[in-house]
This record gives structure tokens, sequence and C-alpha cells, in this order.
């Protein structure tokens, strides 16, 4: 497997997403802001979870699953030796995962949460890999509440927007790991039995693409082509992709046009040819 191209520009004081490789592995985090205070000094919960089971990913073998169980009880053990688990469900640090692996004549690939995963074959077909609809569904339940109390009260901004918001998102969040509701990595190896993991022959793919909601908001959100984006981080125009993401957002900074909960959210990727 060789990286192509690869990316994160943080949107926030803290970048909470993580990327990596070693050896036959690529992996993509998208850390879920916390809603709440962070525990660890100097950064985020969300950003301290993200960057630390990326950096245990770069030491683990096996499959998927078992690279992934490895990375939380490490990332456990180090959040409980600073106190016990939150008791509040939407305070548990979190994040969207996408991890794939070559063994062999085979990609095993696992989602949890919204990374999304683009199975790109040699003749040029594109497939998307199932995961994170439920999450969506919620995500895109809260911004139509958004829209509404605009409609309500006026253009509100985001700051105001969000604390209004806020009871909401808490509600979403504590529905995580749970049946009916969404799965995404935690700090409980019990999430991993929600990941969809898609094995599938190394034969039928040229190359992988993922990406968190903040890079494929550019085509899922804001119009620019699927196969304009990818040729161009082919091109090797990744940061141009970024500028252009974030020019879009510029000129909406309260997010009127394009509803969405802050100004920018961490924009990352991986494109990797098999």
């Amino acid at each position: 497997m060789r990286i192509v191209s690869q990316g994160s520009d943080r949107g926030g004081i803290y970048n909470e997403d993580a990327l990596g490789a070693a050896g036959d592995a690529v992996w993509l985090l998208d850390g879920a802001t916390s809603l709440g205070p962070s525990r660890m000094a100097g950064t985020s919960d969300a950003a301290w979870f993200a960057h630390f089971v990326s950096d245990r990913l770069a030491h683990t073998t096996g499959s998927v699953h078992e690279r992934l169980s490895a990375a939380i009880e490490a990332a456990r053990a180090v959040y409980e030796a600073a106190g016990p688990l939150p008791d509040a469900p939407w305070a548990m640090p979190s994040a969207g995962a996408a991890v794939m692996r070559r063994e062999g004549d085979t990609l095993e690939i696992g989602v949890l949460g919204d990374v999304k995963v683009w199975l790109i074959a040699p003749d040029g077909a594109v497939t998307a890999l199932p995961g994170g609809e439920v999450l969506e569904a919620l995500d895109a339940a809260a911004l139509e509440r958004l829209v509404a109390m605009r409609a309500e009260q006026g253009p509100i901004g985001l700051k105001a927007a969000r604390s209004q918001l806020d009871p909401l998102l808490r509600d979403n969040r504590s529905k995580m790991n749970t049946a009916g509701g969404y799965w995404v990595l935690s700090l409980d190896t019990a999430c991993l039995a929600g990941m969809q993991v898609t094995r599938v022959p190394v034969a039928g793919v040229h190359s992988v693409l993922m990406a968190t909601d903040g890079f494929y908001d550019l085509w899922g959100a804001y119009g620019v082509p699927f196969a304009e984006v990818r040729e161009g981080l082919k091109a090797g125009q990744g940061d141009a992709l970024i500028e252009r993401l974030r020019n879009i957002e510029r000129a909406d900074p309260e997010g009127l046009r394009y509803p969405r909960f802050k100004p920018h959210d961490d924009a990352s990727w991986v494109l990797t040819e098999i």
C-alpha cells in the first residue's frame, strides 16, 4: 500500500482528528468534540483520545478488532489513572474511526462513527462503505432544529445557537454505543461490537479514500464534485482543496447558508493506493 495524499487541517484550538499508517495498516480518527469539561490538561479529551489511539495503533498487530481493542485498553488505563469514568454517557471520550489493513490478497476495513471510506476500483467505479448512518441522522435532526430555531428567533449566531442546542446534543451523545443508537470508538472495548467490518479482495480495489466529515463536507454539503476532489488529491492539491473548503466556510461564518454546529470542523483525509 502507498499513501498518495494525506492531510489534516484543524478547525479550532485543538485538532481532534488523527491519522497514521504503519506496515500493513492505515487509519483515520475523528474525536467527538467534548460536551463538557475536559480531563486532560492542555488539550481536549477528544484530541487526546484520537491522538492516543492513533499513536498506539502504530505499535499493534493482528486484526482490526485486535488492534483497536489493544489501543482502547491502553487509553482507558491512562484515563482512569486521572479519575473514574464519567457518570454521564455524553461525557465519555469517543471518536469515529476507520482502520484498514492488508492481509495477503484481502483488505479488512473497520468503520465506527461517521468517518467515511470510499473504495475506488481499477475502472474508476466508486463504492462508499456503510457506516455512521444513525449518527448522521441524529446530526441531521439537530441541524433541522437549528434551522427551526432561526426561523423562530431570527438569524442567531452559532455561539448562541449552540447554547440552546447543547441539551439535544448531549441527549444524542447519550445514545452512543447503545442498542438502537450509534456506535463509535470509546474507552470500552464493547464499542467494537458495533464496528462495521468489510473484507474485499485486493484485486478489485485500486485505491481507498478515508475522510472525516469536516473534509467530506466539501462534496457532501458544499457541492464540489467528488471526482474533482479525488483528482485534486491525486494531483497533490490537498492544500488547495482545504483552502477552497475554508473559503466556503469563511463566506458563511454563522452557518446560515450551510447549517452546521461550528464555523470550521477539523478536516482530514488519507488516500491510499493499493
